[in-house]
């Protein structure tokens, strides 16, 4: 049986979480331009907490490019790196790949859950919520991932902080973004998934981060 986690620590990590968002809201619109210096102790302050979920939070965003730290010189605020953000697609793309040849054939609930995916994301794209259908999306590929049941590659998943990569992403690709385009590439990976062709998925996966890659190099 798990443990609970103290309150203390989920406290924490609700802060956490807050606060990165306001701190990658403020990179993305301006606010914090490339080569500003963060100091903990200042964001601490601002936001009324401890140190601890302000250093949490810069060392997520270290880890997505967002920021820098130097010894000596502190945190800093990283212009976008676009070739990095193509290369982490690509490693993405593989892990995903080998991630449906190891989860088929799917657990009946499990796809369930991935058509209740696709209801999801076919609301979002009707009512153009840009933002809430790529959340809903990543929580689709997400789900790829735990099908396989490999921890590591669950880590290696999320360690990357995807939801703050795909706000990048989408400030690049916004415009050229075509949400029933994107939800077509999608309803057929389900589509294969739930019928356990394992061949046809893999490349629907391929096909899906071919297309965003495509739209990113044309930047």
């Amino acid at each position: 049986m798990s443990k609970l986690l103290p309150k203390s620590v989920i406290k924490r990590t609700c802060m956490r979480d807050r606060i990165r968002e306001q701190l990658v809201a403020r990179i993305l619109e301006g606010s914090y331009p490339p080569g500003m210096r963060l100091k903990e102790l200042v964001l601490a302050e601002e936001f009324g907490v401890s140190q601890a979920p302000v250093r949490e939070a810069l060392r997520e965003l270290e880890a997505t490019g967002l920021l820098t730290t130097e010894r000596y010189c502190g945190t800093r605020v990283c212009a976008a790196d676009l070739n990095a953000l193509k290369e982490a697609y690509e490693l993405r793309a593989v892990l995903e790949m080998r991630a449906v040849e190891l989860a088929l054939p799917l657990h009946p609930a499990m796809s369930r859950r991935f058509r209740a995916d696709i209801r999801r994301m076919r609301g979002f794209a009707g009512r153009n919520a840009r933002d809430a259908y790529v959340g809903a999306a990543l929580e689709l590929h997400r789900r790829l991932i735990e099908a396989c049941a490999n921890r590591f590659f669950l880590r290696t998943w999320d360690a990357f902080h995807w939801d703050v990569r795909a706000r990048i992403t989408l400030r690049y690709v916004d415009d050229a973004l075509n949400l029933d385009a994107t939800l077509q590439r999608h309803v057929v990976l389900v589509e294969h998934l739930v019928a356990g062709r394992v061949a046809e998925s893999v490349q629907a996966v391929r096909a899906t981060f071919d297309a965003l890659i495509s739209m990113l190099e044309a930047e």
